[in-house]
């Protein structure tokens, strides 16, 4: 890998920008185009008729929700979630609706929940039959799992154009976006499911004479269904996380108002709808995650049927008294909202306005920091542009074309084996016959510059909190705001601080890649074997040469994968930082949603792709090939040496 590194290097240095040849380049996006033209005009007997029925979904399921009264509505969420899964996520569910009728996003909220059930239920639906399928034999599992992880490392906004091409713009095609990207969690954890049920009990429900449905049915279908919840749970997080970047192609709900404010500059707006997206989110991802615990049905006593019920005698269950507070509390507002009807009711246009409006304070924030921190963050701009992004893009650009196919097909065989590495290096000259080449050295410099200050920041705080259950109870709090937070809208604070352009890009995808970097470090120094951290002290090893030669050396895997995820994190984040200025695939990307130009997305969504591939198998080749070296050096005599 050094040997790599410095041929690369030194022949950058000393040789001139070779471009990738024209010759060379293959029209995949134009023959694309002209297939979906094709399919266009031949095929309106299929699309059309889906369009059809997922737009009348969506507006019956709006129209069936208005028709409750908006007090009744919050009152049956806020007292179900309260008696169902706690006080406490019942105060989460009261903020949520306050910050809601509070900032007048009724109307939006009503339509995402809309948009959620058609989405969700369609994602579940499908992704269930796609497990039950691959469940059914090894090659059925092979082509499944294939198929998955080409929707998975798609980039999910290059999902995007394809759609818009054949549906328009408008609450079908992002609910079609969303199924495509929310339904693999759950066709996953499926599959996983029923191929971990137990082949004993399956062959003693065949002995007792169940029939294929039957075991399906009553055996496979019960023993997998915790795994079936937690992949329903990611999948409706997932389809949340799909609901913003839908706002672009015209979706409703609360990703609108976010949408809108960032394209109109008013980050107060974009920022107001991304807080009641990020408690609905909180919400519903506490409300579906699968409860802890063996799947193993236990014995039902009367002792063990949980606080809520009671069995007296062999009389039916009595509800409990909280059972009776809740809807005693629930039929009071019924019979309030029926009695005492008036504008009161009516959430949409509510008659105390919109009193929690952002917009002023955001821009007054806004304007405060370009003014007071204005020469500091220009030193900081100046700094990163120069020292990072100029210099790494000027080493990216010098390097002659076949030295980078070669290099990284060297390097993958060396990290990941011959076969790996030779379709690495296809892989890049697939970028190049895209003709992607140029607007991939781009977004490579603005990722690099991004994932060495994720490093350089992300690396010293995870140390930090791993030595100091303090520090660690302070910052993950903040770690799992970030990470719930919208994409989106990690561009305000850096349009704030930095305007537009590479310098703001590096910021916003700063703020998204470095939590994952934290949380790795950190799990990866406190997972550290206790045996031999202890061997090592008793040898006399400090605590700093515990943490260089013990600690880290046995968490360099964890690490490497923490830093792999932020470098896929930050391709994510290209197109979101395409909207305030950086270059490359992102920009392409954007521009080819913004003007349904299909052959250009496909063509940057695959390099997209490609580059994501091969840099996920280098980085997890090399934290392979890293751990066993470490591995094998580590020990309690060099540890205190």
């Amino acid at each position: 890998m050094p040997v790599l590194l410095a041929t690369v290097i030194v022949i950058g240095a000393v040789s001139a920008p070779i471009a990738f040849p024209t010759t060379l380049r293959i029209p995949l996006g134009r023959e694309v185009e002209e297939a979906f033209n094709d399919f266009e005009e031949g095929g309106t007997w299929l699309y059309e008729p889906t369009a059809t029925l997922l737009a009348s979904l969506f507006d019956s399921i709006v129209a069936y929700l208005e028709l409750i009264s908006p007090p009744v509505f919050v009152a049956a969420v806020v007292l179900l979630v309260g008696y169902f899964k706690g006080v406490r996520l019942g105060l989460v569910a009261a903020v949520m609706f306050a910050w809601v009728l509070l900032g007048g996003l009724w109307e939006p909220t009503i339509q995402t929940v809309a948009f959620m059930v058609v989405a969700v239920s369609i994602s579940a639906a499908v992704g269930i039959a796609m497990g039950l399928f691959a469940a059914s034999g090894p090659r059925a599992n092979v082509v499944v799992r294939m198929l998955l992880d080409a929707l998975q490392t798609f980039p999910s906004f290059a999902y995007l154009v394809p759609v818009v091409f054949l549906f328009g713009m408008g609450n079908t095609p992002a609910i079609i976006v969303t199924v495509i990207w929310a339904m693999p969690p759950i066709a996953r954890m499926t599959n996983v499911g029923l191929r971990e049920v137990s082949g004993e009990v399956l062959e003693a429900a065949v002995v007792s004479g169940a029939s294929r449905w039957q075991l399906l049915r009553d055996v496979r279908f019960p023993m997998a269904a915790p795994r079936i919840r937690a992949g329903l749970n990611q999948t409706i997080m997932y389809a949340i996380a799909m609901a913003t970047m839908a706002a672009m192609i015209g979706a409703a709900g609360l990703g609108a108002p976010v949408w809108s404010g960032l394209r109109r500059l008013e980050f107060g707006d974009a920022l107001q709808g991304g807080i009641a997206l990020v408690l609905v989110a909180i919400l519903i991802d506490r409300v579906t995650a699968p409860r802890p615990g063996p799947a193993a049905v236990r014995r039902r006593t009367p002792a063990s049927d949980g606080p809520h019920e009671r069995r007296v005698g062999g009389f039916p269950r009595m509800p409990s008294l909280a059972g009776m507070l809740t809807f005693a509390a629930f039929l009071a507002v019924v019979i309030t909202s029926q009695v005492f009807r008036g504008t009161w009711q009516n959430f949409a246009e509510p008659p105390w306005g919109t009193p929690l409006r952002l917009r002023e304070p955001v821009g007054d924030a806004v304007i405060w920091a370009t003014t007071t921190l204005g020469p500091g963050l220009d030193a900081i701009g100046a700094t990163i542009q120069q020292a990072g992004l100029n210099r790494l893009g000027d080493f990216f650009t010098s390097i002659p074309w076949p030295v980078v196919v070669l290099c990284t097909g060297a390097l993958g065989v060396v990290v990941a084996g011959w076969s790996k590495g030779v379709l690495m290096g296809v892989g890049i000259v697939a970028i190049g016959s895209l003709g992607m080449w140029g607007s991939t050295v781009e977004t490579l410099a603005v990722v690099s510059t991004s994932i060495l200050l994720a490093g350089l920041i992300g690396i010293p705080v995870g140390i930090a909190i791993s030595a100091s259950n303090a520090a660690a109870a302070v910052v993950r709090p903040i770690l799992d705001v970030m990470q719930t937070l919208p994409i989106y809208l990690f561009i305000i604070p850096a349009v704030m601080f930095f305007g537009t352009g590479e310098v703001a890009a590096v910021l916003a995808t700063l703020l998204a890649t470095v939590p994952p970097v934290i949380r790795f470090t950190n799990t990866a120094l406190r997972g550290a074997d206790a045996e031999v951290v202890e061997a090592a002290l008793t040898f006399g090893a400090t605590p700093g040469q515990v943490l260089r030669q013990v600690r880290i050396p046995l968490g360099l895997q964890t690490i490497m994968v923490g830093l792999n995820q932020a470098v896929l994190l930050a391709l994510a984040m290209a197109v979101v930082s395409a909207m305030i200025g950086a270059p490359g695939l992102g920009g392409d990307i954007l521009a080819s949603v913004e003007r349904v130009d299909l052959a250009r997305g496909v063509e940057a969504g695959l390099a997209m792709l490609l580059l994501g591939v091969i840099i996920d198998r280098l980085f997890d080749g090399s934290a392979r090939m890293l751990t066993n070296i470490t591995h094998t050096s580590v020990g309690p005599g060099k540890a205190g040496s």
